[in-house]
C-alpha cells in the first residue's frame, strides 16, 4: 500500500471517481474539505456541523490527496460512525479499523485515506475547527485513532449518530433540535481525547490553553476579565494558568489585550460597523474609556482606532 506522501492527485494518477451505485472498486478523491462523499443518502446541516448518511458497496476507497484539488477554505475535522461494515483510515502515521460502535475522526487539512473492503453504511459528521477550539496541528493528537462508543462521551455520540443515521428521515420535523446536541458532545469528546491522550503534561497543558482561549474570546466584553478570575473559573491557580501561557512566549494578561485589540481592529476595518462609535468599539470588547482604548491601539498597531478606520488598515 503506497504512503499518503505518494499519493498523487492527477487523474493520470489516481482511477476516476465512481458515481453512486457503481460496480466495486471506486475511488473517491476528496476534494475540498466538507465534500459530501459518494452515496450519502441525506443530510442534516446545524451551522458548522454536517451529519450525512453514507451507503454503498465495497470496496471503496477515500483520498484526501497530498496537493489538496481546490482552493483552501476552513478546515473540518470528520468523524465517521459506522452502522454497518468497517471503516479503516489512515492520517498523520496513523491507522485504525472501526467497527459500529466505534469512532474515529480525521482532519480535512491533511492528507488521509479511509477504506471500507464490503458493503457499508456510515454516519459522516463535519464540524468546523473553529466549533471545538483546535487548530489543524492541535487536532494532529485525534487522527485516525479508533474510539470505544460503549461508554462515556463516546457512547453518548455514537448512540445518537447512529439514531440519526437509522430513523433520521422518520424524525425530520424534529432533526434540527439535535444539532446542538452534535456540536456540544463532538466538542466534549475531542476535549476529554485530548487529556486522555496526553502522555506528558505538555499535551494537557494545551488542552488547557485551548479551554482558557476559547473561554476569553466569548467573554471579552467583560470588565473584569483577567488572569484571576481565569483561572478561578478554570479551577487552577494563577501560577500554574501563568506557566502554560509562559510556554507560549506570553502572559495572560498580555493574551487577553492582544485578543481585545484584534477584536477592535477587525470590527474597525468592517464598513458595515461604521455606524457605531469608536469608544463603543473597544467597549464591545472591554477596553473602556476612550483614551486608554486609542493609546493601547495605537502602541499595539502605530495608529489610533479612528485613524484606522478612516484609512481602512489590512490586518
Amino acid at each position: 500500500m503506497p504512503r499518503l506522501e505518494e499519493l498523487d492527485p492527477a487523474p493520470a494518477v489516481v482511477r476516476p471517481v465512481l458515481p453512486r451505485g457503481a460496480a466495486p472498486g471506486g475511488v473517491q478523491i476528496v476534494r475540498v474539505h466538507d465534500e459530501l462523499l459518494d452515496g450519502t443518502i441525506s443530510t442534516h446541516q446545524f451551522g458548522g456541523v454536517r451529519v450525512a448518511v453514507v451507503q454503498g458497496e465495497g470496496p471503496r476507497e477515500l483520498i484526501r490527496p497530498v496537493r489538496p484539488t481546490a482552493p483552501a477554505g476552513e478546515g473540518v475535522l470528520r468523524v465517521l460512525r459506522p452502522l454497518t461494515g468497517a471503516v479503516w483510515a489512515v492520517q498523520d502515521d496513523r491507522h485504525g479499523a472501526v467497527r459500529a460502535p466505534q469512532l474515529i475522526c480525521l482532519d480535512s487539512t491533511r492528507p488521509y485515506k479511509a477504506s471500507m473492503q464490503g458493503d457499508f453504511r456510515l454516519v459522516d459528521v463535519t464540524v468546523a475547527h473553529r466549533l471545538v477550539g483546535l487548530t489543524a496541528a492541535e487536532a494532529a493528537a485525534l487522527t485516525a485513532r479508533p474510539w470505544s462508543g460503549g461508554e462515556g462521551l463516546a457512547a453518548l455520540l455514537s448512540s445518537l449518530l447512529e439514531g440519526l443515521g437509522r430513523h433520521g428521515r422518520e424524525v425530520a420535523t424534529a432533526v434540527d433540535l439535535l444539532g446542538g446536541s452534535v456540536v456540544g458532545l463532538t466538542a466534549a469528546l475531542f476535549a476529554e481525547r485530548m487529556r486522555e491522550g496526553a502522555e506528558d503534561p505538555r499535551i494537557a497543558r494545551q488542552a488547557l490553553m485551548l479551554k482558557v482561549q476559547s473561554s476569553v474570546r466569548a467573554r471579552l466584553a467583560e470588565p473584569g476579565l483577567n488572569a484571576v478570575t481565569l483561572a478561578r473559573s478554570h479551577h487552577v491557580s494563577l501560577r500554574y494558568l501563568q506557566k502554560i501561557f509562559q510556554e507560549h512566549g506570553i502572559s495572560p494578561a498580555r493574551w487577553i489585550r492582544d485578543e481585545r485589540l484584534a477584536r477592535c481592529r477587525s470590527e474597525l476595518a468592517d464598513p458595515l460597523l461604521d455606524h457605531l462609535p469608536v469608544a463603543l468599539i473597544g467597549e464591545r470588547a472591554g477596553l473602556y474609556g476612550a483614551s486608554h482604548f486609542s493609546r493601547l491601539f495605537r502602541d499595539r498597531y502605530g495608529t489610533t482606532p479612528r485613524e484606522y478606520r478612516k484609512e481602512r488598515g489590512t490586518p
